[in-house]
């Protein structure tokens, strides 16, 4: 019993160490740790809190989802309704205003992921320099002085350029992931097995775009008349009045990480540091410099390739939802007014089901369930909507609920156990920025593949991406397959040879270190 008892003190006093050394690296004045007494600073006795409290934990961790999660999530919300309300502007006259004829909606939609996909790594640059908190509120607040620009184009010409400049400006949120973007900041705060429901929270913020942007285009094509103006103009004019003035107070409201975070007290942030590193053993796990060896197990690890299959087959339902789903519903003999109302239930279901997806993740300890859940309600779906006209149109609108709740089911999984599985600075970055990246360019696909011509049936779109949704699927199983294939190896002992590799090498596998143990 002696000896259980030594070993938990001082297990007890190495974590103490840990936070004291944090508060010292943050600035924090010189004090005893922990304080000698309470304080309300220190938050309701955190400070002398065991950190086996768990009571302790949960409010910390209420905390943070009360001051990280709220502002990301609002901001990305505008992100996706300035993103797709074009499709909504479709059905109120964009076309016939600009004289578009044949393909050139679908060239309009590419052209905003060429830019958003290539400009991913220089707006990592830029943010090395600053603070999340500053970037992001200047990129939202630009951002939504384009999106009222659109409204004021009067040329085909001028929607192609507002759309591209559009790209570049949101490159900065999301795929911005692999170094000071949203997620990645999402990422610091929380515990493996807490990100999945964060991260879905996070996501969940394009769902209910999708209803959001819905519900406003359909309010804002009644001001149609109003100054002279159509009412698909009204739609990126006041949408994109909000985001700007959201964007310019995103300075004071997006959190920064949690060692610099003005939200935490010193001890605070000192234990999220301890807690999340414990939960990835990051200090054990680390991969802080790059060198060719380090390189060599970036570009060498197969679940880099794995998670970006998974992303990008999801993206592709996400983006055809958002961008083509008013104009499915409307050839379902729905009005255009009709069809925008009717998208609202479609996306709330979605967000709804893929929060409690999220939190059955979280609580089970499993991904690739889930996403097989996701994928199979979408084939569904799809499978429906290709034979539709042997179904009732209310059958078919329910299809329409199947794909876009099970494609926003799977795509944060994908997300989420990438993240779960690879450890170290430089090979979350690394994997991160190539998964977000790549997998974003499924956004061009889904652009492509829903052709007017093509209407009202729509049998290439909904072929190709109930394609991709069945790699998902295959992808999953093998990924599983392969990281329980990984497990079993480490647990056997097959990779400690890798240990007898210089220290400094050891010190910097990141997840090759067969210490590691993968998430399924």
């Amino acid at each position: 019993m002696s000896e259980v008892g030594n070993a938990a003190d001082t297990e007890e006093e190495d974590s103490y160490h840990f936070l004291e050394n944090s508060m010292s690296a943050r600035g924090a004045k010189s004090k005893s740790f922990p304080p000698e007494s309470d304080s309300a600073q220190s938050g309701a006795g955190f400070s002398r809190a065991r950190l086996t409290d768990k009571d302790v934990e949960r409010k910390l961790v209420r905390k943070i989802d009360i001051h990280v999660l709220p502002w990301l999530f609002l901001m990305y919300l505008c992100a996706f309704v300035d993103r797709v309300n074009i499709g909504n502007a479709k059905l109120e006259g964009l076309e016939d205003d600009l004289d578009m004829t044949g393909n050139d909606y679908n060239v309009a939609l590419v052209v905003f992921f060429i830019p958003y996909i290539l400009c991913e790594f220089p707006s990592n640059i830029i943010m090395r320099k600053v603070t999340p908190s500053t970037w992001l509120s200047i990129i939202v607040f630009f951002w939504g002085c384009v999106t009222i620009g659109i409204g004021f184009c009067k040329t085909y010409a001028q929607l192609i350029g507002c759309r591209f400049v559009l790209g570049i400006l949101e490159a900065g949120l999301l795929p911005a992931r692999s170094l000071q973007g949203s997620i990645y900041v999402i990422s610091t705060y929380y515990k493996r097995y807490e990100l999945q429901t964060r991260i879905t929270i996070f996501f969940c913020a394009s769902v209910i775009a999708g209803a959001f942007g819905g519900l406003l285009a359909y309010a804002l094509s009644k001001m149609a008349g109003l100054g002279n103006q159509a009412g698909w103009r009204w739609i990126f004019i006041m949408e994109g009045i909000v985001t700007a003035i959201i964007g310019a107070v995103s300075k004071f409201m997006v959190p920064d990480f949690p060692e610099t975070a003005k939200f935490l007290t010193h001890e605070e942030s000192a234990w999220i540091q301890y807690r999340t590193n414990e939960d990835e053993n990051s200090a054990q796990y680390r991969m802080d410099h790059l060198d060719k060896h380090s390189v060599r197990i970036i570009l060498r690890d197969p679940k880099t390739v794995f998670g970006t299959l998974l992303f990008f087959g999801t993206v592709c339902t996400g983006y055809s939802g958002s961008f083509f789903l008013p104009s499915i519903i409307q050839q379902m003999g729905y009005t255009s007014a009709g069809a925008q109302v009717r998208t609202i239930p479609v996306f709330a279901v979605a967000a709804v089901l893929t929060v409690t997806f999220s939190i059955i993740s979280d609580k089970t300890n499993n991904r690739w369930a889930i996403s097989l859940v996701g994928v199979v309600i979408a084939l569904i779906g799809y499978a429906i909507l290709v034979a539709e006209y042997n179904f009732a149109i209310g059958v078919r609108y329910f299809a329409c609920f199947l794909v876009v709740t099970g494609g926003y089911i799977a795509q944060p999984v994908s997300v989420a156990w990438m993240a779960n599985n690879v450890s170290g600075h430089y090979k979350r970055s690394f994997s991160s920025a190539i998964q977000i990246g790549l997998g974003n360019a499924s956004g061009i696909v889904a652009s492509l593949i829903f052709e007017n011509k093509t209407a009202p049936r729509y049998i290439p779109g909904f072929s190709v991406a109930m394609a991709l949704m069945g790699m998902v699927g295959v992808v999953t199983i093998l990924f599983a397959l392969y990281l329980h294939h990984e497990n079993k190896k480490r647990d056997r002992g097959d990779y400690n040879c890798r240990l007898q590799l210089p220290q400094e090498q050891v010190d910097n596998m990141g997840d090759y270190h067969p210490g590691f143990r993968f998430v399924l």
